[in-house]
């Protein structure tokens, strides 16, 4: 369905060139590790502040509810606490959803522009919702609450956008959940004599698991080959780092550490799978740690 709806692409090329523009200024990196969750959660953020932002809300228009119903008035003050609090985490929802959708294409972009723009729409219901509530004139609750409910409304169906993005497309799913790495020695078909400096190789596994192999500094370091965020091929990509140990992917520029296979830069937030590695008849061999 959204495949054909070329519309959205105007706001997605706007939206695209802020967060894009603004990760291209000096010193953000760190800002967009953050955002992402490859530092410190090693986890995507943004699922985790959207049910936050869910939840909150979803108790607000309960809350309001019971008081429409009831006219309770020790319920007003918790609903107002909640909208406010709900509204400020869908600000870093927002944020880190953008940060993450900016590293997409085609329709799981499109799709991500929509769940986005319904979104924004949603927030904005909510903070007039809110400025209703503050304005302390008793006529204006009822008017809030209902503009809140279909705020409300807007969230889960742009919510299902979101889940789209997951389910449909893989955003943010580590490409190497359902790998199969040996946890027993494994030759591959990598000689030892064969390896040059910060060159390197892929060698396959029999289950297939592609293995990024390399010597660095005279020892043999290997990880997965396959980038955790999107599937980049590592071994295409360039050394990164101030002693140059770091491979970035040349997909969406993720950075892993050869030494450790750990994640050192988004957009990836999952590290790559680790192997020992030792030489046996001039071949190198491999097994998952």
């Amino acid at each position: 369905m959204v495949k054909s709806w070329k519309w959205l692409d105007p706001f997605a090329n706007f939206f695209g060139a802020i967060v894009g523009g603004f990760y291209k200024i000096p010193g953000t990196h760190g800002i967009k590790s953050l955002l992402h969750g490859t530092w410190p959660l090693g986890h995507p953020l943004h699922p985790m502040v959207t049910d936050l932002t869910i939840g909150g809300y979803t108790a607000t228009i309960a809350l309001d509810i019971v008081y429409v119903i009831t006219r309770n008035l020790a319920l007003p003050q918790a609903a107002d606490f909640l909208i406010v609090a709900s509204f400020l985490t869908s600000l870093a929802s927002i944020v880190s959803g953008l940060t993450d959708w900016n590293e997409t294409i085609d329709e799981e972009r499109r799709t991500g522009m929509l769940h986005g723009l319904l979104m924004v729409v949603a927030s904005v219901g909510f903070f007039v919702s809110i400025w209703l509530r503050l304005h302390g004139v008793a006529d204006q609750r009822d008017p809030a609450v209902w503009l809140a409910l279909v705020s409300w409304a807007i969230l889960i169906v742009s919510s299902f956008f979101g889940g789209e993005m997951v389910f449909a497309y893989g955003t943010e799913v580590n490409r190497q959940a359902w790998s199969e790495p040996p946890t027993k020695w494994e030759r591959l078909d990598v000689y030892e004599s064969s390896l040059e400096d910060r060159k390197p190789v892929v060698g396959k596994t029999k289950s297939g698991f592609a293995v990024f192999v390399v010597k660095l500094d005279d020892k043999i370091y290997a990880m997965g080959n396959t980038c955790t965020h999107a599937g980049g091929p590592l071994n295409e990509g360039k050394w990164v780092g101030a002693d140059r140990c770091e491979i970035q992917c040349p997909w969406h520029a993720s950075r892993f550490c050869v030494k450790d296979a750990k994640v050192h830069g988004g957009p990836a937030t999952f590290s790559e799978v680790r192997f020992q590695t030792r030489a046996a008849d001039g071949r190198v061999e491999v097994r998952a740690i």
